[in-house]
C-alpha cells in the first residue's frame, strides 16, 4: 500500500431462496390452484465498488414477482421493486447494502446485498498530481534504454503472424476429454482465429479477422454481438454442448508453440501495455501471461501460475486490476489500481508495468514511481516454497463477454453488433484498444 491509497474489491452476493413455478390450470376449469412463482433479483449492482468520501454510490436493481421490498444494513425504508437510487457515503468503511423483497403469499423472500467500499481522496497523494491535466492519454513514454528491448506500436495494419497466434473456440477440454463451456468461466464469447472453421472474415494479408485487427496505430479487440447470423462452434458440433455462439470476441497470444517465433518474457524484466478498455455491462478485458509450455501439456494451471497485468469490469469505469494465481489449491491476491473520479480508464488511455524480478512482482500504474501491487515469495507461506513465476511466461490479449468475473446483467446494447460497430455512435466504446506493447530488460 503506497501513498495513503487504500484498495478494496466489490463484493456481491444474490441468493433466491423457494421453490419454482408451478402448473396452472385454464380459465374457468377446476382443478389445484397454480403454484405462484418465487421472487428473485434479476440484478443489484452499484455503479462502482470503490467510492471517494463524502460522495454518492448509485444502486440500481430489478426484480420478478415482487410485491414489496425493504432496504437493509447501511439504508432503511422501503424500496421499489425495481429502481435506483443514489446515497452518500461519508465514512472510511465497508458499507454493505441489502434488499429483501416479498412476493405472493407462500412464497419465501429473495434477498440480495452489495458491498461498496470508501477511501480517502487520491487527488492530494504524491504523483496523482499528473490526473489534474485532461489529456487522452496518461501512459507513460516507451524509452529505448536496456541492453534487451522489444516494442510493438502496432503502426502497421499487419498483426505480425510470426509473434502472434488465435486461440479459438468457447471452451476448453479438460484432463477427462469433457468439454468445459464458457472457458470455465461461464463466459459467452466464441473466440475466432485464423482456422478455416473457426474464422470470421480472416484477411490473411494482415492476418486479422473482424474481431481483432489494427486502426489507426491501435490494435483493436472488438467483441460483437450477432443474432441474425450466429457464429456455429466447430468443437461442439456432434457434441453435447451449445455450438451457436451470438457472441464473438478475440483471443491473442504470444507463445512458442505451431512453430511460431512468439514473444516470451522472463524475470528481470518490465512489460508495459498502454490500452483504453470498453465500456458497459459485461466486458471482461484483459492482458495476462501463462507459463510457455502450457499448450503442451508441459505446465498446468493453476500450479505453474497466471499472471495477469490489467483485468477490467466493463461497468466500472475507475478500477482495473493486477493479479497473480497459483496452486493447488486455486489461490488469488488481486488489488485494483484506482484513480481520481474525474478521470478513468474507459474514457482515456494508461499504462500498466509489470515489473518481474527473481522471486519478487511489482505492478506501477501510468507515469507512478511507487508500485500499488506487489508480490514476492518471502512472504507467501502457503505456495510451499515452488515459486512459478521465474519461468518464461506468453502474453495473452482477450476480451470476455460475460462470465463470473463481473456480477450483473450483460448489456447487449453496448456491444459492437457488426465489423463496422454501425450500432454505437462512438465504436471505441466498445473496443478494447491497445496503444503499444514494450518488454524489456532491467538488468
Amino acid at each position: 500500500m503506497h501513498n495513503n491509497i487504500k484498495f478494496f474489491l466489490l463484493i456481491l452476493i444474490i441468493s433466491s431462496c423457494g421453490g419454482g413455478g408451478g402448473g396452472s390450470s385454464s380459465s374457468g376449469s377446476s382443478g389445484t390452484a397454480p403454484t405462484p412463482s418465487a421472487p428473485s433479483f434479476n440484478s443489484f449492482i452499484a455503479n462502482s465498488d470503490l467510492i471517494v468520501i463524502n460522495n454518492d454510490v448509485t444502486l440500481t436493481w430489478s426484480t420478478s414477482n415482487t410485491n414489496t421490498c425493504t432496504r437493509g444494513g447501511d439504508w432503511s425504508g422501503a424500496a421499489a421493486t425495481s429502481g435506483t437510487s443514489s446515497v452518500r457515503l461519508t465514512e472510511l468503511k465497508s458499507y454493505t447494502f441489502t434488499l429483501t423483497c416479498s412476493g405472493a403469499s407462500g412464497t419465501q423472500d429473495a434477498t440480495a446485498s452489495v458491498s461498496v467500499n470508501v477511501q480517502e481522496d487520491p487527488n492530494g497523494s504524491i504523483g496523482y498530481e499528473i490526473y489534474n491535466e485532461v489529456k487522452d492519454s496518461y501512459c507513460k513514454t516507451p524509452v529505448n534504454d536496456s541492453s534487451d528491448y522489444w516494442i510493438d506500436n502496432f503502426d502497421s495494419n499487419i498483426l505480425n503472424p510470426d509473434i502472434y497466434s488465435f486461440q479459438q473456440g468457447s471452451g476448453f477440454f479438460d484432463s477427462n476429454g469433457t468439454f468445459i463451456q464458457g472457458w470455465g468461466n461461464n463466459e459467452e464469447q466464441y473466440y475466432t482465429s485464423d482456422a478455416q472453421n473457426a474464422a470470421k472474415n480472416y484477411n490473411v494479408q494482415t492476418n486479422t479477422t473482424e474481431n481483432a485487427f489494427i486502426d489507426n496505430g491501435k490494435l483493436v479487440i472488438q467483441p460483437i454481438y450477432d443474432i441474425t447470423t450466429p457464429f456455429e462452434d466447430p468443437y461442439c458440433i456432434n457434441r453435447d454442448c451449445n455450438y451457436v455462439a451470438d457472441h464473438t470476441s478475440a483471443r491473442i497470444i504470444t507463445s512458442r508453440s505451431n512453430g511460431k517465433t512468439g514473444l516470451l518474457v522472463g524475470t528481470d524484466t518490465e512489460t508495459t501495455a498502454c490500452f483504453r478498455v470498453p465500456a458497459g455491462t459485461g466486458f471482461w478485458p484483459a492482458i495476462w501471461f501463462l507459463p510457455q509450455g502450457f499448450i503442451e501439456g508441459e505446465k498446468s494451471w493453476p500450479r505453474d501460475g497466471e499472471m495477469d497485468i490489467m483485468e477490467a469490469r466493463g461497468r466500472i469505469a475507475q478500477t482495473v486490476g493486477s493479479a497473480v494465481h497459483w496452486g493447488p489449491p486455486r489461490k488469488l491476491y488481486s488489488v485494483d489500481a484506482q484513480v481520481p473520479l474525474a478521470v478513468n480508464f474507459q474514457d482515456t488511455f494508461h499504462s500498466l508495468t509489470f515489473k518481474r524480478m527473481e522471486n519478487f512482482i511489482e505492478v506501477y500504474l501510468d507515469t507512478m514511481t511507487e508500485p500499488f501491487y506487489e508480490f514476492n515469495s518471502s512472504s507467501n507461506r502457503i505456495m510451499n516454497d515452488y515459486w512459478p513465476y521465474n519461468e518464461s511466461f506468453y502474453l495473452i490479449l482477450n476480451v470476455a463477454i460475460g462470465g463470473d468475473f463481473d456480477a450483473g446483467r450483460l448489456d447487449n446494447n453496448a456491444i459492437c453488433k457488426d465489423e463496422q460497430c454501425s450500432n454505437l455512435s462512438n465504436p471505441s466504446r466498445g473496443r478494447f484498444e491497445i496503444d503499444y506493447i514494450e518488454v524489456k530488460s532491467t538488468d
